[in-house]
């Protein structure tokens, strides 16, 4: 009834503003005037109120039938909300212009719980996931009535039997007694869940990839409790594989046989071949330029091939990669990898070439590993001495990540570690022993507020310094490092003061972020931290304000900071787009 009120007071609405724009005078709903109630109470009154649909104009024998029914038809709005014995003025005045109609309402004391008996029998009783039903706090005895909280509840213990596989589940018992004369109400449910299904046959409709492929992205398995969230995260899943361009994962309840649910999954394969080109900024590397080549699909073992290139005035190179997954595709694959890279920064210009081999594994669902080894030759030029390297470097790293989502989050933090070397017994012209650790950290104040923390520790053992690469060696300073100072323009000096790495590194940074409009948010922030070698760090420091906009591929990031110490610099800007973690 309620809709069906509210549906024809909007046809009514309509058909007056018509009725004004024509040039006809317009008629309005008469005044219904409700007292003695809260709004949610108000408002459910008029909906099923008939009387107050009713315009000015009406005849005033309809006027007065509709006032008729007026007090029963408000008993009935407020029984809901467990009010059964209200006392309820109601007057209705003719006016000139207008008739109005004033309600003047005392509740009375709500029909509160006496007796609570609400069961689930069947093996949903030993399922946790059931648990919240029976422990709610919204039926215990001594809570007022609200009619809509036990529908919400049965249509609730519904949904969770079908989405855990429950598929006869029933209510044997269901009552609501109420006693308005003495203010209570007895509350029986009973929920026969009867036998949990299980997945059944899983039929792959796909002739372009190799099935046990597809069987990987696959948490579940023909016996395997049935889970409508198990198969929502297994769509997911082959959703962001890149391999598939629709994707159709579809239970046949109907055709449920001896307690097991048959899946159907039907796969079409996404385009193959993709091309992509881009730009960015940030003042560290200036405008960027990148272009790439992806074959998403190499054969039907699902392996991928892909080319990028990127030109910056700092930093170009042209990267390769063929990937093969392993035994399960989603986190665990081998990557086979070759780089050329130029970097000319106001330190040091260092060119590499690049070969490896990275096998890559999620240990925990927020733990990834990988192995890797690199073959590494380096051409380099750093505080006026040319030189050049070769090196192998095993090496294993660690990244862990969470947090409550992945653009903007509220609660989230990073950490990496990363543990590499090489020597003269493998290959290498030299000796060293380097471990890096990393974090960034994500809190929320408020609705509007955020703190953002991130720091940097690096440590190397070494033989000889001055044969070690830049690519190897630790430099500060820049949008991501110490905000005020130039890319890579901290660090040690040699005798004629240019920056020359260093085999140590520390910095740390915290920034307190808040809105202020819509998409916009202003930012203050300290860094402070350098690279040196031993143990005199003389830290470098820079402080200022940023705004940041979340635009839609992602937070752009606008600081002004300044130097505090190690600089005749007043003011840098600083322009970065990408994630917080």
């Amino acid at each position: 009834m309620s809709k069906f009120v509210q549906n024809l007071t909007t046809r009514r609405r309509f058909l007056s503003l018509a009725l004004v724009c024509m040039g006809w005078p317009a008629t309005s709903n008469a005044d219904l005037q409700i007292e003695g109630v809260d709004d949610e109470l108000a408002q459910n009154i008029r909906s099923y109120v008939t009387l107050a649909t009713e315009p000015c104009d009406a005849e005033p024998w309809r006027i007065r039938r509709r006032f008729r029914s007026i007090e029963a038809e408000t008993r009935s709005a407020l029984e809901p909300f467990g009010y059964y014995s209200p006392v309820i003025a109601a007057t209705l005045e003719p006016g000139d212009d207008c008739w109005r109609a004033i309600l003047k309402i005392d509740a009375g004391n709500p029909v509160r719980l006496r007796n609570v008996d609400i069961t689930v029998s069947g093996p949903a009783h030993v399922d946790p996931t059931f648990a919240e039903f029976l422990s709610s706090d919204r039926f215990n005895s001594g809570t007022q009535l609200r009619h809509s909280d036990y529908e919400q509840l049965k249509k609730s213990l519904q949904i969770r039997a079908a989405e855990r596989g429950y598929l006869e589940a029933g209510f044997s018992k269901n009552s609501i007694n109420v006693w308005p004369e003495e203010f209570v109400a007895d509350l029986a449910l009973s929920f026969e869940s009867g036998p949990r299904y299980d997945f059944g046959d899983i039929k792959q409709e796909q002739t372009f990839i190799d099935p046990d492929i597809v069987t990987a992205y696959l948490d579940f398995e023909t016996g395997t409790p049935y889970d409508s969230q198990v198969l929502a995260r297994a769509y997911t899943e082959l959703s962001i594989s890149g391999y598939f361009r629709r994707i159709e994962l579809l239970p046949e309840t109907e055709k449920a046989q001896h307690n097991q649910v048959p899946i159907r999954l039907i796969l079409e394969p996404a385009d193959r071949i993709e091309y992509t080109i881009g730009g960015g900024y940030s003042t560290d590397t200036g405008p960027r330029l990148r272009a790439g080549f992806d074959n998403r699909r190499v054969n039907e073992k699902g392996h991928r091939f892909n080319v990028h290139t990127s030109i910056a005035p700092v930093i170009q190179g042209v990267t390769t990669e063929y990937r093969r997954p392993l035994k399960d595709p989603r986190s665990e694959w081998m990557s086979y990898t070759g780089a050329f890279t130029l970097e000319e920064t106001d330190t040091f210009a260092n060119d590499t070439v690049r070969i490896g081999v990275r096998r890559s594994k999620r240990i925990r669902p927020e733990w990834m590993r990988t192995l890797s080894i690199d073959l590494n030759h380096d051409r380099f030029d750093v505080g006026g001495e040319a030189g050049t390297s070769t090196l192998i470097l095993p090496a294993i790293a660690f990244d862990h990540r969470r947090s409550d989502r992945e653009v903007f989050p509220t609660r989230g933090r990073r950490f990496g570690l990363e543990l590499r070397g090489s020597g003269r017994t493998i290959g290498s012209d030299n000796f060293f022993l380097q471990a890096s650790v990393w974090a960034r950290w994500v809190r929320s104040m408020s609705d509007s507020s955020r703190i953002l923390a991130r720091a940097s520790f690096g440590v190397t053992y070494k033989t000889d310094f001055d044969e070690l690469p830049p690519s190897v060696r630790y430099f500060a300073g820049g949008d991501e490092s110490i905000r005020g100072f130039g890319y890579n323009t901290l660090g040690p000096e040699d005798s004629e003061g240019d920056v020359i790495g260093g085999s140590n590194l520390l910095i740390a940074s915290i920034e307190y972020e808040h809105r202020l409009r819509g998409d916009w948010y202003g930012a203050l922030f300290v860094d402070a931290g350098n690279a040196f070698d031993g143990t005199d760090i003389d830290p470098a420091i820079g402080a200022g304000l940023g705004i940041k906009w979340l635009s839609p591929v992602g937070p752009l990031r606008f600081y002004l900071a300044h130097p505090l110490n190690k600089s005749d610099q007043t003011v840098r800007l600083h322009v970065r787009l990408g994630a917080d973690l």
